[in-house]
């Protein structure tokens, strides 16, 4: 669907709900709280399925607007949502039922009736602000901040390759919309807990190096999570902390999660594509930023990323 037919799609319809990602970040959460905010603007019944793994720092622009349990008659929208295995727990029976993804990860698979996919964007919220002025929404302070949150968390603060001018463009007419960036800034980019400081310590210690110190390892077992007393929040941005060792074009984050899985996180230069490496292992993402997910923990999912750098002809 182009943005005009996904306007006329959503003011054709009634009853939604909003599903994000597993793991939601602030692309998911802020676009799903914008388009919630600018369907019910319309008269619209319009909740977000209540993610159980939703984190604190969210709560307060999510207050108000969630919903547990799907049923018959509701109209099932997603956004940033890439593939059937990333729907939230609770809702895995989704696929066939949603009516509308809304995405701009070029590895985008899930099973949907139509899809506004627009792959050369930056980050979702990009897109749900122009769906918003299809719509005849003009942003409120919340739905603006709620894009702001959208497109600086994806883009790290306007600091990654994915950036364009159009990104700017949107992110300055957030801010004449009424956006509040200096909180948003100082809670998202500048604060973190002693717990991730000692996270980050650990992570230090189990780097391991290879192909001459452009490829960088790191591990995150869920023990340490515990005994760190680590929460989602603290780990929110953890997947490229390899990538910001001098020298590291190939970061990489493995991390243990639920299932006996080991999830693999990529960050990458314009020399590498993250989402074809990842693509291998059946995962996706953008070139610059891409994940997939390995049976048997993290010494399978290293294993398995090794492998995969061998085959693509890097010489580790």
């Amino acid at each position: 669907m182009t943005r005009s037919e996904a306007a006329a799609f959503l003011k054709a319809h009634d009853n939604y709900v909003i599903l994000t990602h597993r793991r939601p970040d602030g692309d998911a959460c802020g676009c799903a709280i914008a388009l919630c905010r600018a369907l019910q603007a319309l008269g619209k019944a319009a909740v977000i399925y209540d993610n159980p793994q939703f984190t604190a720092r969210f709560a307060p622009y999510l207050a108000g607007l969630t919903r547990g349990g799907i049923f018959p008659d509701d109209t099932l929208i997603s956004v940033d949502l890439a593939a059937d295995n990333l729907l939230p727990f609770g809702a895995e029976d989704a696929p066939g039922r949603i009516r509308l993804a809304i995405d701009h990860h070029g590895s985008h698979s899930l099973t949907a009736d139509h899809c506004l996919l627009e792959a050369d964007r930056a980050a979702c919220g990009e897109i749900i602000y122009g769906l918003l002025a299809e719509l005849g929404v003009q942003p409120d302070r919340k739905t603006a901040d709620a894009l702001y949150i959208a497109i600086s968390t994806d883009t790290g603060c306007f600091r990654y390759s994915n950036v364009t001018s159009s990104t700017l463009r949107v992110a300055a007419e957030l801010i004449d919309c009424g956006a509040n960036i200096a909180p948003i800034n100082k809670l998202f980019f500048d604060t973190k807990s002693f717990a991730r400081l000692q996270l980050e310590a650990r992570l230090t210690g189990s780097v391991e190096l290879y192909a001459n110190g452009t490829v960088g390892i790191c591990t995150l077992p869920k023990a340490w999570l515990s005994e760190l007393h680590v929460s989602e929040d603290d780990i929110d941005s953890i997947s490229g902390f390899a990538r910001s060792i001098e020298g590291v074009e190939i970061g990489i984050m493995i991390r243990e999660v639920e299932g006996g899985m080991g999830k693999i996180s990529l960050r990458t230069s314009p020399n590498y594509d993250a989402a074809a490496l990842c693509r291998e292992l059946g995962g996706g993402g953008h070139a610059a930023a891409a994940g997939c997910s390995v049976a048997g923990g993290i010494d399978a999912a290293k294993a398995a990323i090794l492998d995969v750098l061998r085959r693509s002809g890097v010489r580790l």
